[in-house]
């Protein structure tokens, strides 16, 4: 077999490295002048311990001889001292490589917590700024293993950098002083450390390869786990099945084999390196002493640098393997960045004022460009109107939604706003006018106050109680143990369904906003908490312009008019008694609640 393929193979290796630090080094922040730092001071470490090495072997040959005073100290300068004389200069330098080292150790620490804080800085405003259609795209869990461990492997591959830099330039450092000692003890420790790396090298690619497979199945395995928290409920009520454990240790395997891979290479790469170091170490000193070397200090000096460097030579493998292992994440991770990067929010320049009118002229909009969901839809409708929104299940009421939130825009036709199209209109201005309440409405984890302010500082108390007043939650919430300071949560069992759709109804109208769209608003509550929704919505309809997604007709008993879409087309829009007279779904709805509401 030829020889060829590995070279090749070895450079592309090299080129798809350079490719990710180059993707990867925007992101550094300010720890690219700290490497610099970390360089010069790692040269001048590695000048230190090699100064120290030369007065260790000129003490050492000094005392067994039995003299006080050295004629010719080990370097490229000769010089006389006393033994006195290099106790001091030693114990100063060992005392300065010593602070020196404590630097070196603090710098990468610093730079490695930056460019933690940084990326997930970074991360988090590009996901939070790019388009709803990737976000909506990825699977739950992802975004999480982002910001968690792709990150702290980014985070912990500027530490491993750091220590390959280091240990680089010691290594190089000391190699200079041997050279000043014996070039060809120098000579043989070069070829002997570029052999050792080739020799290695197919060991580094297949622990790169074992990365990316464990890199790949250790997301799998976030997406799961976080399944798992979200089906949390489901699983305790079904019972987790011998199918579904079977499934989640399969997921565990499959990140278990990998692993092994790359912990066992981890370990052994650099272990061998060691153990072949050291045989190169009894052939560089062969060569020394065949070569006539007569110098006792200088040849004990040579021997404690050939060790040292041997250390740093094992640093250096250790730092390249663990960089080799923590590359595959740096790609991902730059990859996502890259990806919310180059799709943002679509945003507009214009200020916008109260709006009054909302409507849609022509809008077509497909997921995938052979999945048409809306066809033709136009209308409009003004500030004081209640628009109710019905159809079958995958009539495109959903994406309708989120083409008036602008969380999608139009495939064709655009979304009018005061008549003009809603892209010119700035998104923040927009977001402060709109609001919405979603089917299945979450609460964060924090008190009543925070969930109705909901990260707007500008909303003052008495907005947030004024909000919760229009949702007819104050009384209950004043029951509760702290009143508006009172804890709760995602779980929180203190708080009913039909209480947390009535926190949230208050969140969304605690901004003032003139566009009000709920997504099934009562379609899980009672009774009771559903005419408690009716009559907040009855209440605020003439200040906002309304929009009801609902399947009950009477959650649709306050609306002005109402839409009818069919097969991702507007079918009709008109009072609902016209409706019923002239439109056969809405007739057969109103038919289905009226025989289930006798019985």
């Amino acid at each position: 077999m030829s020889p060829g393929p590995v070279p090749a193979s070895r450079l592309r290796a090299l080129r798809e490295t350079g490719i990710r630090w180059k993707q990867f080094w925007p992101f550094l922040g300010a720890s690219p002048r700290r490497l610099l730092l970390l360089a010069g001071g790692s040269v001048l470490a590695g000048l230190l311990e090699a100064a120290l090495l030369a007065l260790v072997a000129t003490l050492a040959s000094a005392l067994s001889q039995g003299v006080s005073v050295v004629d010719a100290v080990p370097g490229p300068v000769e010089a006389t001292a006393s033994l006195r004389t290099l106790f001091l200069v030693g114990s100063a330098l060992a005392l300065v490589r010593a602070a020196l080292q404590v630097w070196l150790a603090h710098l990468p620490a610093v730079m490695s917590a930056q460019v933690m804080a940084h990326l997930r800085r970074v991360l988090f405003e590009r996901f939070t700024r790019t388009s709803w259609s990737v976000q909506a795209a990825e699977r739950d869990g992802y975004f999480q293993s982002l910001m968690a461990t792709h990150v702290s492997h980014a985070s912990l591959a500027i530490t491993r950098l750091s220590a390959g830099i280091t240990a680089v330039l010691m290594f190089l450092t000391l190699l200079a002083s041997a050279f000043f000692l014996s070039v060809t003890t120098a000579l043989v420790l070069i070829s002997a450390s570029v052999g050792l790396f080739l020799l290695l090298a197919p060991l580094s690619r297949r622990l790169r390869k074992h990365v990316r497979e464990l890199v790949a199945e250790n997301e799998e395995f976030s997406k799961g786990v976080h399944e798992i928290v979200q089906m949390a409920e489901e699983i305790q009520v079904f019972g987790a099945s011998e199918a579904y454990r079977s499934q989640v240790d399969q997921l565990i395997q499959h990140v278990r084999r990998p692993l092994q891979q790359t912990r066992f290479l981890t370990r052994a790469v650099p272990g061998l390196y060691q153990s072949m170091a050291f045989l190169l170490l009894i052939l560089a000193l062969a060569v020394v002493y065949f070569s006539g070397a007569t110098a006792i200090a200088s040849l004990a000096a040579v021997v404690l640098i050939l060790i040292r460097s041997l250390t740093y030579g094992q640093q250096i493998q250790t730092a390249t393997t663990g960089l080799n292992e923590l590359i595959p994440y740096m790609t991902r991770l730059s990859e996502a960045l890259e990806e919310y990067a180059a799709h943002p929010q679509v945003d507009g320049a214009q200020p916008l004022g109260r709006v009054e009118r909302l409507g849609m002229s022509d809008v077509h909009f497909a997921y995938e460009a052979d999945r048409t969901v809306l066809r033709g839809v136009s209308f409009e409708a003004r500030r004081g109107e209640a628009i109710g929104i019905v159809g079958p299940s995958g009539a495109g009421k959903s994406s309708l939604v989120q083409l008036m939130l602008r969380l999608r825009e139009p495939t064709r036709g655009a979304l009018e706003v005061n008549g003009q199209d809603a892209t010119a209109f700035v998104r923040a201005d927009w977001q402060r006018r709109i609001s919405y309440v979603p089917q299945s409405p979450q609460l964060i984890w924090g008190t009543v106050a925070e969930n109705i302010r909901f990260y707007r500082p500008e909303i003052s108390d008495a907005e947030v109680e004024q909000a919760a007043r229009r949702a007819h939650i104050h009384d209950e919430i004043l029951s509760w143990p702290e009143g508006y300071r009172t804890v709760v949560g995602p779980r929180a069992s203190a708080v009913s369904g039909g209480q947390r759709q009535r926190l949230c109804l208050a969140r969304a109208l605690a901004g003032n906003p003139d566009v009000l769209i709920l997504d099934e608003p009562t379609s899980a509550l009672d009774v009771r908490s559903e005419q408690a929704v009716q009559e907040s919505l009855a209440e605020v309809k003439e200040d906002v312009l309304l929009f009801l997604v609902a399947h009950r007709l009477s959650t649709l008993s306050i609306c002005d008019r109402v839409m009818v879409i069919v097969d991702g087309r507007l079918q009709a829009i008109d009072e609902p008694g016209a409706l019923l007279e002239g439109n056969d779904f809405f007739r057969e709805v109103s038919d289905i609640t009226l025989r289930q509401a006798a019985r």
